[in-house]
Order: structure tokens, then sequence, then C-alpha cells
């Protein structure tokens, strides 16, 4: 805009507008990239990571690229980097950008620049024009403006969280240009002391898209177990939020799939919506025979919502749920309502997925059921590898201040200056609210050496105020109470002090075993005949959180090799329990047969294929003559 120029430079960025724009106005009139207080501009509140679809069998698929509503900016994006401070003015940002060289994001390691211009173009189709319009940014080295057709549009400080912002009054159908203005030495590198690279670096996905004017905003989840322990509770929240002037009805409706993708239950709830605000649709069920969540067998069930708004189905969206709670006491952390030993390591976690799934899957060989992840928040990706995977996280937020010291006294350090109070309650939130609804998330972390004072209390108590279940831990608070449970063995701990303590490990610590993937379907499951001529059997479910439900409980006749008949036992065994089978051998002529009772995986898993058999025992069968006259 000729004559209207949004400086981000250090020295010369216009107060004024950071003022009107800021989600919270600070105390002191210093900008974005100097000022402790200021964490954003016009950024969203953080949430889950959701897609927009135009179709039911889009999102089923997870087919972004087919969307009609959303637009991923991968492939080439052009920069233009400064070495030294430069005023970065709207001049430059709109510049033509077409000589500039070209990156592709997720880059690896960083520029080493001062600051970094980063340009991309999309268009805007015309199916977007009544709808809200956001940008996602995933996450940015270091801190950032966004700006959209040269005005702007946020400001997130946040390296490794992702951040949205509405840009509805900023694109016009057609074409539209994004910059993002990252810049490499800001304040807020104060708590980020963990993060040696220098320069700027676009790590994460960026992506356009748009949803109705009555929008699911984000999602809860509190799955918990009825007493019987294979009735699951499904419940089950939609935040709705609506950008309309007037009051407006809408009706969410609900499809629950399976792991093996069958429907399980389907349901609606009409809502009216007030000018401007936003609300919690809520589903309540009780489902029968539900396959859990744990590190023993993962098990994903498929939620698929849409909204539907005067007649028409407006938004469509996916997620993966899993059946599980978690609780935790001073004796430890219980899943599903049964104790569970934690054998836990901290994780540096590496940036290709090849590397990681190997590990996931030497950690499981090796016993090892829980990750804290170091330094800071992982990609959407990491947190869906653990829920397949079954692997429990301790996710952690993206603070370390250790450079400035240890000092207890008021203003000593970032961690007791309540400058600082607004940061580092917001990355523990932007950490919490991007995590919250995997199943494999059971515990999260305020950070690593974040130091000790006012401002830790404060996110512990942010965060103990959205998260009633799962435990909250901090390392470095030693014995204080800032901490659900103590880890490792701090010096100053009072006697009566019950808390459970946790131990984390490095990956060295245990010995992965070289066998191949199929040795860990080796699992503690017995089937002891009982009186095999009628098919009798007994079988023991050695694990502890796993209900056989989660399995196929099958058997097969045999003759001369060949399977004459097959069919299903009862499968609700609960972990620990015992329980009788029979076989249906009634429609078997007399003769001599082989009959296998064994238990298997349902579905595919990623260390087994389906039908993968855990546990089997054969026995020779004979089916006599009946004497005649009978």
């Amino acid at each position: 805009m000729k004559g209207f120029i949004y400086s981000v430079w250090l020295s010369c960025l216009a107060c004024t507008a950071a003022a009107q724009e800021s989600q919270s106005a600070p105390t002191q009139e210093l900008p974005p990239l100097q000022n402790p207080e200021q964490v954003s501009i016009h950024r969203e509140a953080p949430r889950t990571q959701l897609y927009s679809y135009n179709k039911k069998e889009f999102a089923l698929a997870g087919d972004t690229s087919s969307s009609t509503y959303m637009q991923k900016l991968g492939g080439e994006w052009k920069v233009k980097t400064f070495s030294a401070p430069t005023p970065i003015d709207s001049v430059q940002v709109t510049a033509d950008a077409s000589f500039w060289p070209g990156i592709t994001p997720p880059q690896k390691g960083d520029n080493g620049a001062w600051a970094a211009i980063y340009r991309h173009e999309f268009k805007m189709p015309f199916a977007w024009i009544d709808r809200e319009v956001f940008a996602h940014v995933g996450p940015v080295h270091r801190a950032y403006y966004l700006y959209i057709n040269g005005r702007l549009a946020g400001y997130h400080e946040d390296s490794k969280t992702p951040a949205e912002f509405d840009i509805t009054k900023l694109v016009t159908e057609g074409k539209n240009h994004m910059a993002i203005v990252a810049y490499a030495d800001p304040v807020s590198t104060t708590l980020e002391n963990q993060i040696q690279t220098k320069g700027t670096a676009l790590q994460g996905d960026v992506y356009v898209f748009a949803q109705p004017k009555v929008r699911m905003r984000d999602y809860v989840i509190d799955t918990r177990f009825a007493p019987d322990g294979t009735s699951g509770l499904f419940n089950f929240g939609v935040i709705v939020k609506s950008h309309l002037l007037n009051p407006k009805q809408v009706t969410v409706y609900y499809d629950l799939y399976g792991p093996d993708s069958t429907l399980v239950r389907s349901g609606k709830r009409d809502a009216r919506f007030e000018m401007r605000l936003e609300d919690t649709v809520r589903f309540f069920e009780n489902i029968p025979n539900i396959e859990s969540w744990s590190h023993e067998s993962p098990k994903l069930y498929t939620v698929a919502l849409r909204i539907q708004h005067e007649g028409r189905f407006t938004d469509y969206t996916t997620l993966k749920i899993g059946f599980r709670d978690v609780q935790f006491s001073d004796k430890g952390i219980t899943i599903n309502g049964r104790p569970v030993e934690l054998r836990a390591i901290d994780y540096l976690c590496p940036d290709d997925e090849a590397t990681l799934c190997n590990d996931l899957l030497k950690f499981r060989m090796a016993g090892i059921n829980l990750l804290r992840v170091e330094r800071y928040p992982q990609s959407k990706r990491f947190y869906d590898l653990c829920d397949q995977y079954g692997i429990y996280v301790c996710d952690q937020a993206n603070l370390d201040t250790h450079l400035s010291g240890e000092s207890l006294q008021a203003g000593g350090t970032p961690a007791n200056d309540t400058l600082w109070q607004q940061a580092y309650t917001d990355r523990v939130l932007n950490m919490y609210h991007f995590s919250k609804n995997h199943p494999s998330v059971i515990m999260f972390s305020l950070g690593g050496k974040a130091g000790r004072g006012y401002n830790m209390y404060e996110a512990y108590l942010a965060l103990k105020a959205v998260e009633k279940n799962r435990p909250v831990i901090y390392g470095a608070a030693g014995a204080e109470w800032n901490t659900d449970m103590v880890v490792g063995t701090p010096g100053g701990r009072n006697a009566s002090d019950t808390r459970y303590t946790l131990q984390f490990g490095t990956p060295s610590q245990w010995q992965t075993s070289p066998a191949a993937p199929a040795a860990i379907t080796v699992e503690p499951i017995d089937i002891e005949p009982i009186d095999i001529e009628h098919g009798k059997a007994v079988i023991r479910n050695g694990f502890t959180l796993a209900n056989l439900l989660n399995f196929e409980v099958a058997y097969t006749v045999s003759s001369k090799s060949k399977v004459i008949l097959q069919g299903r036992l009862n499968p609700d065994i609960k972990p620990g329990s015992s329980s009788p089978v029979e076989a249906a051998l009634d429609a078997l002529k007399p003769g001599k047969y082989t009959l296998t009772i064994f238990v298997a995986h349902k579905d595919a898993m990623p260390w087994a294929k389906k039908g993968e058999r855990l546990a089997e025992q054969s026995y020779p069968l004979v089916i006599p003559k009946q004497p005649k006259g009978k």
C-alpha cells in the first residue's frame, strides 16, 4: 500500500499499530521483537491441528490435496536474506521476488541470516468468498511477522509451535501473496537457550484454508471406561464458533468408525449460536465392546464430523481418537484404570520419518513405553506415529533459560521476572492445545531448564486449569510444588512428600533387541485344553492393560492341512483373567482332524500384519462314529 508502510525492523516498527492489534497491550511501548510481554498479534487461539474438507470421502481419506477448502503452500518459496540489521518494510515485502533464490520447506539447519523474507503466491477460489479464510504457519525459526498482500496479518514468537491467523479481510479472489518475515535474534530467544542454530528457517507446513462463518474451531475428548471394563464412555465436545453478526442455528453430526473402519455409532446435535461467540456442542455415548488404546494394543477410532447450516453441509473434518483414560497418584500412573510400569527415556526426535519409525519399533522391542520429547514440541506427524505405535509421550514446552543462571531473586532470571509471565504461560498452553487430543500424550512438561520462580508457578497453574486428569511435571522444579510427580531424586525433598518419583533414562541405557520385528508379537497369552473332544479350552490373558476384545480369538479345524471349519470365540477376556472357550464342532463328520485355537491381530499394526498370530495351540481331534440307533 503506497504511503502506508508497516516497518518491521527492530528500531522502526510502528508501535501504534502493534498496540491496536495486540491480543493484550504491553505495559511498555516497545516493538514486539523487543518486548517480553508481547507474544503475538492477531493470532488465533491455539488448538488441535484440524483440516477442512468439502466432502466426507476426502475427509475420511485424509485427502487434503482434493479439498476445495485447503491449499498447501508447498514447493518452492522465494527468499531474500539480510546479513545485518536493515529496515524491512512493505515495499520489500511486496517487491518482485521472481529473481530471489528459492528454498523448499521444511528447511533443515538454518541460513545464518539476521532476517529473511519468505514469499509464496496462492489463488483464492470463488468458493471461499463467503467463508472465513485462515493461514496456518508451521514452526518458524525464531519470531516472525505474517503479511498478506503487503498488509500485516499477525505476529508469533514461539518458534516450535504452529500459529493460525484470520486473513479473511486481507485476501481477494484470485492471486494473493504471503510473506513471512522472520528474525533470528528477537528478545524471545532468551526463552530458547536449548536451540543452538542461528539464522532463520521455515520448519513446518504452511497452508491456507477456508471454513464457514459458523465453524468447528477445535474439539475436546474425555474417554472413560464403565465399571464392566468393556464399555467405553464417549465424551466428545466440538467447539463451534460463529463469525456472524446475528444468531444462527447449526447442526453438528458425528460418525464414529472402529479400528476396522466399520461404523460404530452416529449422532447429531442442534445448537444456536449468538453473534461472534463460541460454545461447545457435546456428545455423550456409552459404547459396548470397546477396543481400548494402550501401549499393549493401540487401537484407534476415527471420528468424522460435519456441520450443517441452513440445510447445507458446509464443512467436514476427521480425527483419530483412542479410548483410554489416564489418572495419577502417589503410586504412579494408571491407564484405563490399571497401573502401568513406565519405562521412560528422554528422546531427541530425528528430522526424518524413517528414522523415527525405526526408533519407535526398537523402543517397543526393548520395552521402552514413554518418551519425554527433548527441547520442544514436535510436528503433528510425531504424535500421530506415537498414537499408532503405542508409545506414551510426555510433551514438553518450548522453554529453556539455562544461560540466564539460577538466581531465585525477584527479577534475577526470566522465571522470576513478571515481564516474562505471559510468555511462559503462552508457550505452555501452545504446547498443550496442539497435542492434548492425542491418546499417546499422557503427561506434559513445563519445559527444560527454564528456571524456578513466579512464572513457572503461574505456568503450572494455567495448565492445571485446563488439564484435570493427566500429570503436569517439571524436572527443574526439584522438590517444589509445581510438579505433580517428582522427577529424579532432587535434594531438599521433605519426608512427608508422597508424590511419585519418575525417572527418565536415555536410549543408550536400554539394550535394544536386534531381533526381527515379528519378535514383538510374542505376548503373554496361554491356551490350555480342557476337553478337546468337545472343542473346549481355557485362554489366559496375561496382558496388563489390553482386553482380548482388541484381538481376534478364533479357531480352525483342518483335515489333511486343509481348513474345513472356522469360527470366532468369545473374545471378552480382561487383562490378567482367564475364560473358557468352546469351538462349535457339531457340523463335523466322524474322522480325524486338527483343532487350532489362536489369538491374532484384527488389524494391521506398524509392527504386525493383519491376522498375524500372537499365540496358538493345535490339538489332534477325533470325532467318533455314533453307535447305531442313536
